[in-house]
């Protein structure tokens, strides 16, 4: 007698890189800056599709970038995951919401979809495939790590009101995952109610449901400001020497 294995699990990633990056202060967006000689968006995009359960890549690129992405990083780099590269929308969820358009319509639809920031290129691959099947299982899960320090509760006026427990407060970074009809219900009633939240774990709290926490650790930085990039370069010179 003949077993029948599992249906493969069907993961499709969405990477984010709609920014043009004002507060690293320079002219060219953060996603095209230099990172031991590749655009870090190439480096973030190299990663992702090293985590053998994402199958594609769609990426969100600014207005006017699909063919800056596409024939400047995609084909050069030849990243032959990303199979879609789309214009994003004028808020990071509006991006996020027309590349779940887009993948809704694939043939067959995914059972996960990975949300991940352009700009976060140190992410650990196992972290990646962690965050999906953690999201297979349960519905949506986040990459996370522990605040270290001291956090204090302060009023409008600047007077501490009070100090949490951190042990119980985590920095959210990505990459998120999710079911693929949850997230796009999580969405839609956003949408709706004309909600914008802060990533897209909060559209699933917001409808009571759970999401899971990896815990990641304080590498995985999103590089937004010129210290950022400063501690990337030399994040990555060390990590280059023999």
């Amino acid at each position: 007698m003949k077993h029948q294995t599992e249906p493969k699990m069907r993961c499709v990633a969405l990477v984010v890189s709609g920014g043009r990056g004002r507060r690293m202060g320079v002219d060219e967006p953060k996603q095209y800056l230099d990172l031991g000689g590749r655009p870090i968006l190439a480096r973030t995009l190299a990663v992702v599709s090293a985590a053998p359960s994402v199958e594609r890549i769609v990426l969100v690129t600014p207005p006017g970038d699909v063919a800056r992405c596409r024939d400047g990083l995609v084909k050069k780099y030849k990243l032959k995951k990303v199979t879609r590269v789309i214009t994003g929308g004028a808020t990071r969820q509006e991006s996020v919401w027309r590349g779940l358009a887009l993948i809704e319509k694939m043939k067959p639809p995914p059972d996960v979809v990975l949300i991940h920031d352009g700009v976060r290129p140190f992410v650990a691959v196992e972290a990646v495939e962690k965050v999906i099947h953690v999201a297979e299982r349960f519905g949506a899960a986040l990459l996370a790590a522990p605040v270290k320090e001291t956090v204090k509760f302060i009023t409008d006026d600047g007077f501490v009101r009070g100090t949490p427990d951190r042990r119980g407060i985590y920095l959210a970074q990505t990459p998120q995952a999710f079911q693929l009809a949850p997230l796009l219900d999580a969405h839609r009633a956003a949408a709706a109610a004309g909600f914008v939240g802060t990533d897209d774990c909060q559209l699933i709290e917001r409808l009571n449901g759970k999401v899971v926490v990896v815990e990641g650790d304080d590498l995985n930085i999103k590089i937004t400001t010129q210290t950022d990039l400063l501690f990337a370069r030399a994040l990555d010179r060390e990590r280059r020497q023999p």
